[in-house]
């Protein structure tokens, strides 16, 4: 990356990526203040995301590395955070594989677009799915400082419906993911067909 392409929207974005570590590190600790701080990690990380394209687009601070990676940056954080759950027992493995194949997915497909010269236009349900994923995150967030601190009540503290309870958030997150993925294809896999038929 070229000096002159670290603008305030390529910072941002260079933030998330910088922050996933320190995310994962704080969780492992589980406490109380750990996981506040993880909350507040967690809230820098989606403003971040948010206002770095807005900077971008108002300010004409486009890059090729803001576009390659700003994508890149939302999985690494996204991602770290979901391995967070599943270490500590909140979700399934097929739950969090559906997240990483989906971004997968999407990859392949963007590096195929890019070689065939293709534009790949975002779609509704990849903003959908980014907000879903944002609001679990903060959800599970929010349930596991409300744990930690005795604040809920025994039926659900209970370490069986607490499970039953992240499960299911991070289960919706999961569904509209899944939902993303299929519409991202439906649309777009008309770059690896161009790419297979000049191959």
């Amino acid at each position: 990356m070229r000096l002159t392409e670290l603008n305030p929207p390529n910072t941002l974005t260079l933030v998330r990526i910088l922050i996933s570590p320190i995310f994962l590190f704080c969780f492992t600790v589980h406490t109380l203040g750990a996981y506040i701080l993880c909350f507040l990690l967690a809230v820098i990380i989606e403003l971040s995301d948010y206002f770095d394209g807005i900077i971008a687009r108002k300010s004409n601070q486009i890059t090729d590395f803001g576009k390659l990676m700003d994508p890149f940056a939302d999985s690494i954080a996204r991602f770290t955070i979901f391995l967070c759950f599943l270490s500590a027992g909140l979700a399934p493995l097929w739950m969090i594989a559906v997240f990483f194949y989906r971004d997968v997915l999407v990859s392949v497909v963007r590096v195929f677009s890019m070689r065939q010269g293709i534009v790949v236009a975002a779609r509704k349900s990849g903003k959908t799915k980014a907000w879903v994923q944002a609001v679990s995150t903060f959800l599970v967030l929010f349930l596991l400082i409300l744990q930690r601190a005795n604040l809920l009540p025994p039926s659900l503290a209970a370490d069986a419906a607490f499970k039953r309870m992240t499960m299911a958030i991070i289960g919706v997150a999961m569904l509209v993911t899944l939902w993303s993925a299929i519409d991202y294809w439906r649309h777009n896999h008309h770059a690896i067909d161009v790419a297979m038929r000049n191959k």
